[in-house]
This record gives structure tokens, C-alpha cells and sequence, in this order.
């Protein structure tokens, strides 16, 4: 989990971010609903006194490698087959029923309008508050800046910060050499 590699972005990407890499090739977490909850309170997402159950994992972990999915489509790899490097086909579809689920409504009581969640249930306003975050991306066009990184043992969520949006790695000094290494490894390999 290199630390390093996470650029900073917009301030509501910097959430998205740290919660899509509540994963790493060697750990998760979120692995329990102790690991959520207290996830969730260091983000300032659930009140002091709330605590996240299995089901409530369970959907946060949807919701997780449901942006992931989109993050590495953001990165041009649409994400529809069996794949052997971290993406679950099915992410999108179960990301798609998470978010039937989870009650948005636009608040225009005062300031700009904003999306904020409508439900009473802790954790469910908190992962309503994370696709809030990516709605706002989205209205603000940072949303594909943010990617996921395509060296397969990774899948690091990162901002790209490059002019023309064209970074894949979410290091070129860690991800970026793998890959080049490899290529040339098989270059040679092939003489």
C-alpha cells in the first residue's frame, strides 16, 4: 500500500480516494465491521455512538470495488469479463443495486443546490454521502481525473494531475517501472 502514490486531487475526490483504497493487493480495511466503523468515523461519516454490522460491510464493500470499476473505466478498461487483476465483473451491476438503495435528494434550501442524503440509517447516510461526492465530481468535471491504476496487482485509486489526462499508473516510480520491466522482459525473451 504505497502511500505515496495517492496525488492529491479536489478535496471531495480525496474521500473517494482513501475509501477506494481501503484495499490493497496484501490487506483490506474494511475486512470487519469494526475496521468500517472506524473508518467511517475518522472520515467524520457516522456519528460517534454508530456502528457499522456485517450487511453494512457488506454494501460498503459493493459500493468500494463498485468505484473501482468505474475508476478503471475512467482509466479506459471497461470492466465486463472474468478478469484475473482485481476487478469483480460484477461490481458495476451490484454498485447499480447499492445505489437504487440509497436515497439522494437535491437540497435547495439554501446556498448552491446539493445532493444530500435522505435516509435516518448511519451507515446508509454515510455511503450516500461518499456517491454524493461522486456527483459533485461529476457536475464539476474532476470525475475522470480519477482512476484506478492498471497494474493488475495494484488497482491504486489516483488523480490524475497530468495535463492531457493520460497517467495509467498510480506511480510511474513503482506501478509504471513493473510494467516497463515486464515489457522488457519480453522483448527479450522473444529475440
Amino acid at each position: 500500500m504505497p502511500g505515496e502514490i495517492v496525488a492529491a486531487g479536489p478535496a471531495v475526490l480525496q474521500r473517494i480516494v482513501d475509501f477506494v483504497n481501503t484495499r490493497s493487493a496484501d490487506s483490506d480495511g474494511l475486512g470487519t465491521p469494526e475496521q468500517l466503523t472506524s473508518w467511517l468515523h475518522t472520515h467524520d461519516l457516522l456519528p460517534v455512538c454508530a456502528q457499522a454490522d456485517g450487511e453494512d460491510r457488506e454494501r460498503a464493500i459493493w459500493l468500494r470495488e463498485g468505484l473501482r470499476a468505474l475508476l478503471a473505466e475512467n482509466n479506459a478498461e471497461p470492466v465486463t469479463s472474468p478478469r484475473p487483476d482485481g476487478l469483480d465483473p460484477t461490481a458495476r451491476t451490484e454498485l447499480a443495486t447499492l445505489t437504487a438503495a440509497l436515497p439522494l435528494h437535491l437540497d435547495v434550501s439554501g446556498g448552491p443546490p446539493r445532493l444530500v442524503p435522505q435516509t435516518r440509517q448511519p451507515v446508509d447516510y454515510a455511503l450516500t454521502i461518499l456517491l454524493a461526492d461522486v456527483a459533485t465530481a461529476v457536475a464539476a468535471g474532476t470525475w475522470p481525473r480519477l482512476k484506478a491504476c492498471r497494474e493488475p496487482s495494484c488497482r491504486w485509486a489516483f488523480y490524475d494531475q497530468s495535463r492531457n489526462h493520460g497517467r495509467t499508473w498510480c506511480s510511474m516510480n513503482v506501478c509504471g517501472n513493473r510494467v516497463k520491466v515486464r515489457a522488457s522482459q519480453r522483448r527479450r525473451a522473444a529475440r
